[in-house]
């Protein structure tokens, strides 16, 4: 039975999918994943190992419907599965390479070891390589076909050798796939499969199960010893073992063979080139051996590839171009910048384009590209009253005809009397130049000049009028030549139906030399009459720029405003306003009086701050004057800016005499509000249990004070106040030594203020200073009095 945790090391020869149980599967591919490797890699791994191609088709697609009811993925590790340990594989996934790079990313080739994404793992399902070396623990399928016919699997002994039925031992070890087909056939032909040989029968030799070598790395950021596929290249094995060491050469690895230099990798040419013909394929006691770097040099600035290269003997500075690239589109390339690093300090040389193939990059360069100069060898502009505006090329010769010719001419706005060239002389400094498009436009240009031509549009001031009262789009509009009243009304959307078009202004701005006293008219008022129908074309005005028309409101037009009724009335909610100035008394009427419930003593009506233009003018007053007062608070602009007012109302007034002050006038929105009768005094502030406790007719103040434990000796007894059921406040009264406390009704609250804190009390030396410096004053009159 297959056993998940160990499937990596054992021989799978024999393995049967489906005896495995879905545990069993579950097992294995939670393994996989904390293994950090993929399915497909897990698949290469148990291929390498000697299970069947069949049986790995089968694993794949249980694994696969296994993963898919626990959703993990086919293709990567999660990012919390822990990372394996050292392994012998070559197909694990290494989170870290996402998370910090093994090799610094400016070095060139970095990328092919940092990024997760990358793969080179060898692919075993490709067709059997003929040039591929046979050896121990390699299978074998062999297929006879034709006159006769069999099939077998043949496993490579230690010694070398296969053992075919009926014929015997051939021994097939380092011979390649196709030499060691034909060695097979010479046997079988001369045994039992004679048939091989007059060509009636064919022998067909293919790959079964693929053997694995070990391989030795040293240099890398994993060394160790990796048990690989027979497959592998170079490559896959500088992969799996994370490439060169930040020290480590890229372009003299070296693959070492029966102990002697087989060959050296430079990786440069699959970087720059794509040249795969260092990836040779690895045979087993091969050791890669990746010594440290002889020549680096970094190249900055305006190349396409920037970075840290590796640099051969005899390399020179257009090799090293190669390897980034070649130059940005902006870089400046007559002349590059390097600095050098001495036995003692710095140097910087400057070597031109010309030595770019002979110059030869010393250890530890630094090479700066710049970028070119934002200027322009041959640039002239036009702007203005040109059909096409914008940059041009300077040609030898050219002029300012020439130049407003290629611009597609003057448009027919152009101002024809004067043109100007800005043109930048020999000193930078620049310099104006006058010319008349009509005539004169056989100056010659130079670099850099600048033709303005103006359009005579830009020379007049731009006219406006503007309408304001009743339409349905007051403002500011452009004039035009020919506008008239009736134009300006159809742009603002129209009349509203509150305009009066009997009697419109037009303010006209007045046209005059000088001054006088006698002359104090500000504008020229025209008064339209009788322009009811402006449809007719005999009712017109023409006007002009600058005017300013006032459409009036029709006398006496109100528009309907609403207050609301809540609380203990019988008919609560909205109601339009029947009067301009409708009083509480007219509400109550409407609304059906009072409830049994009601208890008009707590009535009040919450009035919104409506007017905004009112309340900002409020605020900017109080801030100017607590500004001379150093007053910092911000009580009173809080007040302002809250959104409603509470009013009392005294009912027993209000309905004994209609009309009276106490009748409060209504305004829009207002809500008149009378509550239920309650029968509770709540006391608050600083007392020593704030409560609340039944209204009692036999209570006084001091009663209610004493329900809530008396006064704290935080409290300001003098400034204790009362506020009743519908907002009112009175404040106990003093006379003399007599204290008058306000009344107590249903629904009031008592409140206890507390006393302010001193912030500057006065420490026990400045108290007997002050008290020395009072007797000796004390002392001083008295001697006086003396006198």
């Amino acid at each position: 039975m297959l056993q998940a945790q160990g499937l990596l090391n054992q021989d799978l020869r024999q393995i049967h999918v489906d005896q495995l149980s879905d545990a069993e599967i579950l097992l294995y591919s939670n393994k996989i994943q904390q293994a950090g490797i993929s399915i497909e890699q897990a698949l290469q791994m148990a291929a390498a190992k000697g299970m069947p191609a069949t049986e790995i088709q089968k694993l794949k697609q249980r694994l696969q419907l296994i993963n898919s009811r626990t959703g993990y993925s086919t293709n990567r590790m999660r990012s919390n599965d822990t990372l394996p340990g050292r392994d012998s594989s070559l197909y694990y996934y290494d989170s870290l390479r996402a998370q910090k790079p093994l090799i610094d990313p400016k070095i060139f080739g970095s990328e092919l070891f940092n990024n997760a994404t990358l793969n080179f793992e060898p692919n075993i399902r490709l067709a059997s390589p003929l040039n591929y070396t046979v050896g121990p623990d390699d299978d074998l399928e062999l297929s006879v076909y034709g006159l006769q016919e069999t099939n077998f699997s043949l496993s490579v002994s230690a010694e070398g050798a296969v053992t075919i039925p009926n014929v015997g031992q051939v021994k097939v070890a380092g011979l390649s796939l196709d030499e060691a087909t034909q060695r097979m056939k010479i046997a079988m032909q001369k045994t039992a499969y004679s048939s091989l040989q007059n060509g009636r029968s064919k022998l067909s030799v293919t790959l079964g199960n693929i053997r694995s070598i070990r391989v030795t790395i040293i240099g890398s950021n994993k060394p160790g010893n990796y048990t690989l596929s027979s497959l592998t290249t170079v490559f896959n094995a500088l992969f799996v073992c994370g490439g060169p060491l930040q020290t480590g050469s890229f372009r003299e690895i070296e693959l070492i063979r029966n102990n002697k230099l087989y060959k050296k990798i430079d990786l440069y040419r699959f970087l720059v080139n794509g040249d795969q013909s260092d990836n040779v394929t690895l045979k087993d006691n091969d050791v890669i051996r990746i010594p440290s770097y002889k020549t680096r040099v970094e190249l900055q600035g305006y190349v396409k590839r920037p970075g840290i290269f590796e640099m051969l003997p005899g390399e020179t500075f257009a090799n090293l171009l190669e390897f980034a690239s070649g130059f940005a589109d902006s870089a400046y390339r007559s002349s590059i910048k390097v600095t050098q690093f001495t036995e003692k300090e710095l140097t910087v040389k400057d070597v031109s384009n010309t030595a770019y193939s002979t110059y030869i990059p010393q250890a530890g360069d630094k090479i700066e590209i710049a970028k070119i100069l934002d200027r322009y060898t041959n640039r002239i502009k036009i702007s203005g009253a040109v059909f096409r505006e914008g940059n041009y090329e300077l040609t030898p010769g050219m002029t300012v005809g020439d130049l407003i010719n290629k611009a597609d001419g003057l448009r027919e706005d152009a101002y024809m009397s004067r043109g100007q060239i800005f043109r930048l002389k020999d000193d930078l400094s620049k310099e104006l130049v006058s010319f008349n498009p009509e005539s004169n436009t056989n100056i010659l240009l130079k670099r850099e000049d600048s033709i303005v031509i103006k359009s005579i549009l830009e020379l007049r001031d731009d006219y406006y009028i503007s309408v304001q009262g009743e339409v349905r789009v007051p403002g500011f509009y452009e004039y035009n030549d020919s506008l008239t009243l009736k134009d300006l009304v159809l742009q603002s959307g129209g009349l509203t139906d509150a305009a009066y078009p009997q009697k419109i202004e037009i303010a006209r701005l007045i046209q005059r030399d000088t001054l006088t006293f006698a002359d104090v008219r500000a504008s020229d008022i025209i008064e339209i009459n009788g322009m009811e129908d402006f449809a007719d074309p005999n009712k017109n005005v023409l006007l002009k720029p600058n005017d300013v028309v006032t459409i009036r409101r029709k006398p006496g037009f109100l528009k309907l405003e609403s207050v609301t009724v809540s609380g203990e009335l019988q008919y609560p909610g909205p109601y339009v306003l029947q009067k301009r100035e409708e009083r509480v008394s007219d509400l109550l009427k409407r609304a059906g009086g009072f409830t049994p419930e009601a208890y008009p003593a707590g009535a009040f009506i919450k009035r919104y701050n409506l007017d905004d233009t009112i309340r900002l003018f409020k605020k900017q007053t109080i801030a100017n004057i607590q500004q001379q007062l150093n007053d910092s608070t911000t009580q009173l602009t809080q007040n302002i800016e809250r959104e409603y007012d509470q009013i009392p109302l005294d009912f027993r007034k209000i309905l004994s005499n209609p009309g009276s002050p106490d009748d409060v006038v209504l305004k829009s929105r207002d809500e008149l509000i009378v509550p239920k009768y309650s029968a509770q005094v709540k006391i608050s502030g600083s007392v020593l249990f704030p409560t609340q406790i039944a209204y009692n007719k036999s209570y006084n103040f001091k009663d209610y004070l004493s329900s809530a434990g008396g006064v704290s000796d935080a409290g300001r007894r003098s400034k204790i106040y009362v506020i009743a059921a519908n907002g009112k406040a009175q404040s106990t009264r003093s006379f003399l030594f007599f204290k008058k406390y306000p009344d107590v009704e249903p629904g009031s609250e008592i409140i206890v203020p507390a006393k302010e804190e001193r912030t500057n009390r006065l420490t026990t030396g400045e108290v007997i200073g002050i008290s020395s410096a009072l007797a000796s004053l004390a002392g001083v009159v008295i001697a006086i009095l003396r006198l």
